[in-house]
């Protein structure tokens, strides 16, 4: 007889009705048998709570809803979803991104197989919601990595959120952290990496990332909560796993240069080039100073 360990999903959401039952009917679609839907909403105000309470009802024993009463953020929200699970292994999902046929059961497949895996993750297709056009793939050849809390830290985020399936046991007993309001996943993976265990990557397109106007991650001109917390956490993974420090230097070099452009450019370069040596700022300095005949240091 085949055993079907029990898949949590959990669906992280606020605000997205129109996208939200798409999501979910790719979540009933999947030929698993075996899981559970958390769905943590954080106060919305466009109807979606009316909405889980409908799928629910026709779908007893299937749904286990959150519903806020009071929006309290992301990463309070990813919480409580968090604790709500029972199972297994946590897929996670944001509630405007979508699954693809055979996600759940390839992704239980290999971490059955494998009980040294700890988090298992596979590409997805970008795509602009308005249009449905594939904007491209989130995991190229030089970010389509296996590897360990190390890899995790050193390369940041690469594992495109909703494409995670998590052994639950080795998740950080805290959950996400609360000094981060926004972008608190990272440090997550991080801390359940610490746990023991490696990271796979499935070299398919098993889900789909939503692009519209409402990203949390989306590009703006000045310094982003989101950004933030990815500087934040770099301190926090510094403070608390020092034997990494390497790893953590090289991260936080790469973050402070992403910010070059928002920030005083030149300084922002020695900076990074200071915190680890890297090619890519050093031949930036060299090009900014080629640029003009006097650089006030």
């Amino acid at each position: 007889m085949i055993e079907y360990p029990l898949v949590s999903v959990a669906i992280i959401t606020y605000n997205q009705k129109k996208f939200l039952a798409e999501c979910i009917e790719s979540v009933l679609a999947q030929d698993y048998p075996n899981i559970e839907i958390i769905v943590a909403d954080d106060c919305s105000t466009d109807g979606t709570q009316e909405m889980l309470r409908k799928y629910s009802e026709r779908h007893p024993g299937k749904f286990i809803l959150k519903l806020a009463n009071k929006n309290q953020g992301i990463t309070l929200n990813s919480n409580v979803a968090h604790f709500a699970c029972s199972g297994k292994y946590i897929a996670w999902m944001g509630g405007d991104d979508l699954m693809l046929p055979g996600k759940i059961s390839k992704q239980v497949k290999h971490m059955e197989k494998n009980p040294d895996c700890t988090i298992c993750y596979h590409n997805l297709d970008v795509f602009q919601s308005e249009t449905n056009e594939t904007l491209r793939l989130k995991n190229g050849r030089k970010t389509s990595l296996n590897g360990d809390v190390r890899t995790a830290i050193k390369f940041g985020a690469f594992n495109g959120a909703c494409s995670n399936m998590v052994r639950r046991s080795k998740t950080p007993p805290n959950g996400f952290n609360l000094s981060l309001p926004v972008a608190s996943d990272w440090l997550y993976w991080v801390e359940t990496l610490a746990n023991g265990g490696n990271l796979f990557f499935i070299n398919e397109v098993l889900g789909r990332q939503r692009r519209h106007e409402n990203n949390v991650t989306k590009q703006q001109p000045y310094i982003t909560q989101h950004e933030l917390d990815h500087l934040v956490s770099c301190q926090i993974i510094m403070a608390r796993y020092p034997q990494y420090l390497s790893e953590c230097f090289f991260v936080y070099s790469r973050r402070l240069l992403d910010l070059r452009f928002k920030l005083n450019y030149f300084k922002v370069l020695k900076t990074s080039l200071a915190i680890n040596f890297r090619l890519k700022p050093f031949v930036a300095i060299v090009i900014y100073l080629l640029s003009f005949k006097k650089v006030k240091l």
